[in-house]
């Protein structure tokens, strides 16, 4: 609630009459409001709104009609504090500051000109050695005709020794490329320009190919388009000097006179401090400097439903300038709309490119007893769900046991249940190249994306009670009833249900979570794919794990195609699981009939790409009785405390891992891993996480069995999902 004592300033705003009673208001930042108040009264009003005034004198008098029109226009922007002391001084600060140019005179000589009457207290060459100016209130414009990678990154490195301010400017591809506008320390440089522009190309020779050219190759710049670029920097660097916004990558069109915005983000490998916005995507969304790189609609395959809405997207190749062998693709799913399918899409984006790097500063090593001895608060590996002992005694298994006394690499967690920080062993999060011995893979379950710290976590916490839920029923085969399709769900599939058949399935869960799952067949193909969700409501769930068991149709006829496979194997590391490619689909003769070589969870989905799988499958998945939707389990909402109360109360613990990287903080949005040791991650079927027993447990408790199942009863056959 704004104090009555603030005093106020409208910056700005246009006023058109209208009616007698009706002006139109549209103010700098794009908003237009009609306001329903006699013109004369509201024009004076407005005149004093002058910044001498509080609110509570601003309001004297008026209609109550002008308390809401306040915090309108305050929520616009237009309407601010006032601040009359911080104003002067930032129309003071040109008086005092000197712009040193730096590059090729066919540039610096009119941006010199277009300065000149400006006020800047001196505007001249930089010198040879700038180690002698004042860095508090000096700015460096270095601006090339040519693209200057090579110039421009010893500058960059030369400004960061001295923490001296720059602005740079380089012409390639018939454009000018102003800015970021760099303060060392604290915002994006130019190499991160280089790094984001190198990840992000389609063609990494072409960035290569225009870091290396030599000046002689850039086109002549007519004078006319200096001109105009020399204005547009002067412009933007008057507003950064006097405290406005400082730009970001500005991509500059002479022949157009246009203006192309892009926010540059500091690449994680060399984080920065960042200011957390509100949430905002599409900070992370740009074909050349972004993280997402490209968004696409993916059209319905032949007999989809047409309301479901799914939207592929492309991520920059990280590997091309660090350690970090991130995934290239992500996919979101909708059925309200393409908006929320693109949301989701990035989001997903967001929680791969966070979950495949875990930054070495982070970890320590040591065993846990060594941590314990420590003082470190750490888990205990025992508490861990992995791999059996008859597993570990297998030759040629993979994986060494993780005891007390194992050495390995740790990272910093947070417990939910307790409060305390928990060291968790870090290659729970991301692949433990630096132990000593490999123990497991990353557990795929749990990471996620959201708005905040605790919205993530809630996120991650769902995928974690659903995956250990899918994996027990999956192990046990338990033959649990249908649901009939209800009419909410039937009108989202009504167009589909003639090529596809549709089955819902409550699953069993120890924590009265509703969890779904939703298989899909595809008439013509035979081909069976499975979606699941944890939601608060089972029918909320149902739309979910519907979407996805649709969704996974796609992987299906990509995964069926022998020439997108071949082109996708250099960006997509995980086809190189995949056995080759069959045109007669027979993929249960490609693997083992014990399954142990289906050690990629897409390796799942290609066998199911034969007829064959279906069948067997059917017995506990598409046969089956039906029953009520009447007495499933319910939560009251979709809260991490709603979740939590449910896994607390049955003795496990919630313990999260922070993965937000600079860039992802700044765009407003966090990822983390969440975990519950002692809970079955997913699995491939050839690598099953058979651990402490607890499978076998649960089906007893769970009514499915009377007594635990050992190894050799569970069903190893692959799950149609990946």
């Amino acid at each position: 609630m704004p104090s009555d004592d603030e005093i106020l300033e409208l910056l700005d705003v246009e006023i058109y009459d209208l009616e007698q009673n009706l002006c139109f208001l549209v103010t700098p930042n794009g908003g237009q409001f009609y306001i329903s108040a006699p013109t004369p009264e509201f024009r004076d009003w407005a005149a004093r709104c002058d910044g001498t005034r509080t609110r509570a004198e601003l309001l004297a008098a008026m209609s109550p009609d002008y308390a809401e029109v306040i915090d309108v226009l305050r929520h616009d922007g237009c309407l601010r504090p006032a601040r009359p002391a911080l104003d002067a001084e930032r129309a003071a600060r040109p008086a005092r500051t000197t712009v040193l140019l730096t590059g090729s005179p066919e540039l610096t000589t009119p941006i010199a000109h277009a300065l000149a009457t400006t006020g800047y207290a001196h505007v001249g060459p930089a010198p040879e050695d700038l180690s002698g100016v004042d860095a508090r209130d000096t700015v460096l414009v270095a601006a090339f005709v040519h693209p200057a990678h090579t110039e421009l990154a010893r500058i960059d490195g030369l400004c960061a020794g001295l923490g001296l301010r720059w602005l740079p400017l380089r012409r390639e591809r018939g454009r000018a490329f102003l800015g970021p506008a760099i303060t060392p320390g604290a915002t994006a440089d130019f190499a991160d320009v280089l790094e984001r522009r190198l990840a992000a190309a389609p063609d990494p020779r072409v960035v290569e190919a225009m870091r290396d050219a030599p000046r002689a190759a850039a086109p002549r710049l007519r004078p006319r388009d200096a001109r105009w670029i020399a204005a547009q920097i002067a412009a933007d660097l008057e507003r950064w000097i006097t405290g406005g916004s400082a730009p970001g990558e500005v991509e500059l069109d002479p022949r157009e006179l246009s203006r192309l915005s892009r926010t540059v983000l500091p690449v994680p490998t060399r984080p920065r401090p960042v200011e957390r916005g509100a949430a905002e995507a599409d900070l992370l969304v740009d074909d050349q400097v972004g993280v997402v790189t490209a968004v696409q609609e993916l059209a319905p395959l032949p007999g989809m439903p047409r309301r479901l809405r799914v939207c592929a997207v492309d991520v920059a190749d990280m590997r091309r300038v660090a350690d970090w062998p991130n995934d290239r693709q992500a996919f979101g799913t909708s059925w309200s709309g393409f908006d929320t399918a693109r949301r989701s899409a990035v989001g997903e984006a967001v929680e791969r490119y966070c979950g495949s790097r875990l930054p070495r500063e982070r970890l320590r090593y040591g065993s846990h007893a060594r941590l314990r001895r420590d003082g470190v608060p750490a888990l205990d590996p025992r508490r861990l769900h992995l791999y059996s002992q008859r597993q570990y005694r297998t030759p040629g298994f993979p994986f060494a046991p993780l005891t007390a006394d194992s050495e390995c690499a740790w990272v910093e967690g947070r417990s939910w249940t307790t409060g305390e920080p928990v060291w968790v062993p870090a290659f729970l999060v991301a692949h433990g190249e630096h132990d000593p011995a490999a123990h497991s893979d990353p557990l795929v379950a749990g990471v996620a994306c959201g708005v905040s710290e605790e919205h993530a976590v809630t996120s991650g916490l769902e995928e974690v009670i659903e995956r250990d839920t899918t994996m027990l029923w999956w192990a046990h085969a338990a033959r649990l009833p249908r649901l009939p399709v209800p009419d909410r769900i039937r009108e989202l599939v009504a167009d589909s249900l003639d090529a596809y058949d549709i089955t819902l399935i409550s699953l069993d869960n120890e924590f009265d979570v509703p969890v779904i799952a939703a298989a899909v067949r595809d008439r013509a193909t035979r081909w069976v794919t499975i979606g699941f969700a944890a939601r608060p409501g089972a029918l909320e769930a149902a739309e979910k794990a519907l979407a996805e068991g649709f969704t996974l149709h796609h992987t299906c006829h990509y995964l069926d195609d022998e020439k997108a496979l071949a082109g996708g194997r250099d960006d997509l590391p995980h086809l190189g699981n995949l056995k080759p490619h069959r045109a007669d689909r027979r993929y249960l003769d490609s693997y083992r009939p014990d399954f142990a070589d289906v050690q990629d969870l897409l390796c799942q989905q290609q066998l199911h790409l034969d007829p064959r799988a279906g069948e067997r499958i059917a017995p506990w998945v598409l046969d089956l009785p039906t029953r009520s939707w009447d007495g499933l389990p319910a939560l009251a909402e979709r809260r991490l405390a709603a979740y939590r109360e449910r896994v607390e109360a049955r003795g496990f613990e919630v313990i999260s891992v922070d993965l937000t990287t600079c860039d992802v903080e700044a765009a407003g949005l966090s990822a983390v891993h969440t975990i519950v040791p002692g809970l079955v991650s997913n699995f491939p079927a050839g690598m099953p996480m058979w651990g402490d027993g607890r499978i076998g447990r649960a089906g007893v408790r769970l009514g499915w069995r009377t007594q635990p199942l050992t190894e050799d009863g569970f069903n190893v056959f692959p799950l149609p999902h990946a």
